[in-house]
C-alpha cells in the first residue's frame, strides 16, 4: 500500500494514501492552488511511499486535520517510537485552539476594567503531543 510522509523537526507522520487522496478535495482550499496542485503531482507519481517536502508547510494544517480524524501513525524522533494517531495527546497553542476559547479569567478584573485601547495581538492553535508529553507537530490557526 502506498504511504504519504511529512516530516517535523519532532516527528514523521505517515498517512496511507487512501486518507490523504480521500480527504484532498475537502482540504484543497486551506492548502492554496500552489501547494494543492503541487501535493496532486507528488500523489500521482509512481513512488511507493511519497515524500511531502518541508517547502508545503501548509501541509502541516492537512496532518493535524488527519490525525484529528485518527488517520495516520506518527515516529516520535525523540523516544524513537510509533503511535497511532488515535494514541497523541491534543497540545494547545499560545491562547487557545480558537479566538472563542480564550481564558478570560486569567487576564484579571483590573485588566478588564482599564484596558488599553490598543490591544495586543493574539494567536492560538493546536497540535499534538507523544503520550510522553513531547511535542510532535502543532501550527498556529489564528490570530486577532
Amino acid at each position: 500500500m502506498r504511504e504519504v510522509f511529512f516530516e517535523t523537526d519532532n516527528a514523521i507522520l505517515k498517512f496511507y494514501y487512501d486518507d490523504v487522496l480521500e480527504r484532498l478535495p475537502y482540504y484543497e482550499s486551506t492548502l492554496g492552488a500552489a501547494e494543492a496542485t503541487t501535493l496532486c503531482e507528488l500523489l500521482t507519481g509512481p513512488d511507493h511511499s511519497i515524500k511531502v517536502p518541508k517547502q508545503q508547510y501548509r501541509f502541516a494544517y492537512f496532518a493535524l486535520y488527519l490525525i484529528e480524524q485518527g488517520k495516520g501513525v506518527v515516529y516520535c524522533k525523540a523516544c524513537k517510537r510509533y503511535y497511532e494517531a488515535k494514541d497523541l495527546k491534543r497540545a494547545v497553542v499560545g491562547h487557545g485552539e480558537s479566538p472563542f476559547s480564550v481564558n478570560v479569567k486569567r487576564r484579571g478584573l483590573w485588566k478588564r476594567l482599564f484596558r488599553r485601547k490598543d490591544r495586543l495581538p493574539l494567536l492560538g492553535g493546536k497540535g499534538y503531543q507523544c503520550p510522553v508529553g513531547r511535542e510532535l507537530i502543532s501550527a498556529v490557526t489564528w490570530r486577532t
